[in-house]
């Protein structure tokens, strides 16, 4: 069964392919309510065990979801060789694309509060649940809505369920943002999704990257041994620095938890507005119009 029809059959039309991946692409879809709706199309890998399992864990991930902040799933369809997971449709793109349209003039900070306070309020709904991201970064943090200021997060491709108190330990997600004990292949629960909030905090106050080396080796460790650049602190407050410095602790156990963070002086006041009006983009629009 060719591809078209296999989606006709759900009554899903493809409009076009906005991405392509390892085991399957990524298509904007027509279903025949007239809804837009992102499908991750993947197909089974029989050579890899767990292939399926681990997909498996995608979709119970998403199903389980409820939040202004957090990507929407709607529909699973299995076919003999694929997989076809419907998500909703963030049109306005991904946070790395809003930071460097505006390159090189940097994002104002009571935006980036803005931004990061929706995210914190995700991921915070996420670790709730017991589950590590485990891929937080700019091109993972949707926006959505009429004005594009609404935030979703998404790509719950690598996430892992915590079964139990204990930590886990499997290596994986962007390098460039991987924590140090995953470096070291060390143990980690969602304090490794703080350390990667820190680096896109970073981004967002730079547009650099916390950590780079041309080098896998080189990378790993700068990681684990070398400290982060300071911020321009005649465009950002000091408290933003220590914000990105408590985020980057070396030790997991120094690094406060996203409950914790929501709580500091510095994003609570922006993390109250947020919270009172989430999901209406209409209003947060507003919210941002103050910022200019």
């Amino acid at each position: 069964m060719d591809t078209i029809t296999r989606y006709k059959k759900h009554n899903l039309t493809i409009l076009k392919t906005i991405g392509k991946g390892t085991y399957g692409n990524v298509f904007l879809c027509e279903k025949t309510d007239t809804l837009l709706t992102i499908v991750k199309d993947i197909q089974l890998n029989i050579k890899i065990q767990d292939h399926k399992k681990d997909i498996d864990n995608e979709v119970d991930i998403l199903s389980t979801m409820n939040h202004p902040n957090v990507i929407q799933f709607y529909d699973c369809y299995y076919t003999e060789h694929y997989v076809m997971i419907s998500m909703e449709y963030a049109t306005g793109g991904n946070l790395a694309e809003r930071m460097y349209q505006r390159y090189p003039k940097l994002v104002k900070q009571q935006e980036i509060l803005f931004y990061v306070s929706q995210i914190l309020l995700g991921v915070n709904y996420i670790h709730s649940l017991k589950v590590i991201h485990r891929d937080l970064k700019a091109e993972n943090i949707l926006l959505t809505g009429k004005h594009g200021v609404l935030v979703k997060i998404g790509d719950f491709g690598i996430s892992k369920m915590l079964a139990s108190a204990k930590k886990t330990s499997t290596v994986i997600g962007t390098p460039y943002y991987l924590a140090p004990e995953l470096c070291e292949g060390k143990p980690y629960d969602t304090k490794s999704d703080v350390w990667a909030l820190g680096c896109l905090l970073y981004e967002m106050c730079t547009h650099k990257r916390p950590f780079e080396s041309e080098t896998l080796v080189g990378l790993v460790k700068a990681i684990t041994s070398e400290s982060v650049h300071p911020i321009d602190l005649t465009i950002y407050e000091r408290g933003m620095q220590d914000l990105i410095d408590s985020m980057l602790s070396i030790l997991p156990s120094k690094r406060p938890t996203v409950k914790e963070l929501m709580g500091r002086a510095i994003l609570l006041p922006m993390i109250y507005t947020v919270f009172l009006d989430a999901g209406d983009d209409v209003v947060l629009y507003k919210v941002v119009e103050r910022f200019y």
